[in-house]
């Protein structure tokens, strides 16, 4: 297997250095359906590392609402639920946590910069010189920043250049993409994460972990799209060139699908649920108008109820599915990297789950699509494997790749690494 591209890594993740212990990373992944935690203990094979999870835990997701906090005592105490069994399951008390974001509090904005170097050879100073000039092209007004993912450089219009240092040079430029999230959300979120006796040491985008996860080392360089199809929202990330170029959360998801069979049958939600998962799907069979199931009315006696064919149920479930998806199509259509879509798209999260998801969603995005699960993680088991854990696994694996990241820069360069992240954040990263 390839190794892991970290030369394109998150420079804004190494602003914090205080992992619970050297081999121990948890992350959380705030959902509307369910909040899930991983720990995991770091395994070191000769010079690389890979996440190995050692406790999990999930409770459903009480206090959030389609991305939204709608009642923060209730995530607290479903956040210290998931927590709490995850850590009997390591036995392990965690301190230290990686927490998702998702929903429409992602934004993403590019920026460019460019340095005539007159035929000199290229050095350190050039480097940060020229991400200092795409730095100051960002607007930072009423934005927490998340992650800044350079692309390769490009040297005198030869893109790709991993490493400029020593060549000679007319032009320097370099691309720049900031992922950012609502500052009021996220501060909340910290609120509520530390009312349960655990710090925050980083808050990721799901958008970019759900793709750190699910594609390999070939598909990013090739070039993917990844949908992670959650309860409460869907996020697209855009990789290229081994670096993702785009991100973007929707607040739609699952969750409408099953609000849906509810309001039609008249059925209370958890039974709306139940349906969807056991029943559901998304394209229809020959005999789909054949098979009835009994559900229970709103407030009636449980006894109570009405028939449907799975047919009925399909026909509910088809256009809040096409809906979504052709929500994730329009933004993919409005990043300029379609193309890319076409040819290899990923779908995961739980959404992805129902029957038929590819085949459908293949017609609907008009691309070649494939379930994504999560990739390079031990550990896991068939009850952790499945799509609806994609995100929550690509969070330690973002953990692996900073970790990584910055012991090979404090080896190399202490003083320069500082000073040069430093220039690239200012002093509060």
């Amino acid at each position: 297997m390839a190794e892991n591209n970290i030369s394109q890594h998150d420079l804004f993740s190494y602003r914090e250095n205080s992992y619970q212990s050297d081999d121990i990373i948890t992350s959380i992944d705030i959902g509307s359906d369910k909040i899930i935690c991983f720990i995991a203990k770091v395994d070191k094979i000769l010079d690389k590392e890979k996440p190995r999870v050692v406790g999990y835990g999930y409770s459903q997701s009480k206090g959030m609402r389609n991305g939204a906090i709608t009642n923060i005592l209730e995530l607290e105490k479903s956040i210290r639920r998931a927590v709490s069994e995850a850590e009997n399951l390591a036995g392990v008390e965690v301190k230290n946590v990686s927490v998702n974001i998702s929903g429409n509090y992602i934004k993403t904005e590019r920026t460019f910069g460019e340095l005539i170097i007159d035929g000199d050879i290229i050095n350190q100073q050039h480097v940060v010189e020229v991400i200092d000039i795409a730095k100051k092209k960002f607007t930072p007004n009423n934005k927490k920043i998340l992650h800044v993912i350079p692309s390769n450089f490009i040297v005198d219009n030869i893109k790709n250049i991993s490493n400029p240092n020593g060549i000679s040079a007319n032009k320097l430029a370099v691309k720049l993409l900031f992922i950012y999230g609502k500052p009021t959300h996220i501060n909340n979120l910290e609120t509520i994460i530390n009312n349960s006796h655990l710090k925050v040491i980083n808050f990721t985008a799901k958008p970019y972990v759900s793709g750190l996860s699910t594609l390999t080392n070939e598909e990013r360089e090739s070039g993917a799209v990844c949908i992670d199809i959650g309860s409460g929202s869907t996020s697209i990330s855009i990789f290229v060139d081994g670096s993702i170029v785009f991100a973007k959360s929707i607040n739609i998801g699952a969750w409408y699908i099953s609000s849906d069979i509810s309001k039609v049958l008249s059925t209370p939600f958890e039974q709306a649920e139940g349906l969807k998962n056991l029943y559901g799907s998304a394209l229809r069979g020959p005999n789909d108008g054949d098979i009835i199931y009994q559900t229970p009315l709103m407030g009636g006696d449980l006894s109570e109820g009405s028939t449907l064919s799975r047919s009925k149920l399909i026909s509910i479930i088809q256009p809040r599915f096409y809906e979504i998806l052709m929500h994730a199509k329009k933004c993919i259509e409005q990043s300029g990297y379609f193309d890319i879509a076409k040819s290899n798209t990923v779908i995961t999260g739980g959404g992805s789950e129902l029957i038929g998801s590819v085949e459908f969603s293949e017609r609907t995005l008009d691309s070649r699509v494939h379930i994504g699960r999560p990739l390079n993680i031990n550990g896991l088991n068939e009850q952790i494997s499945g799509p609806v854990f994609s995100s929550c696994a690509g969070m330690l694996i973002h953990s692996i790749l900073s970790r990584k990241k910055e012991m090979d820069i404090q080896l190399k360069e202490p003083n320069f690494a500082y000073k040069f992240f430093q220039k690239i954040m200012g002093s509060g990263f």
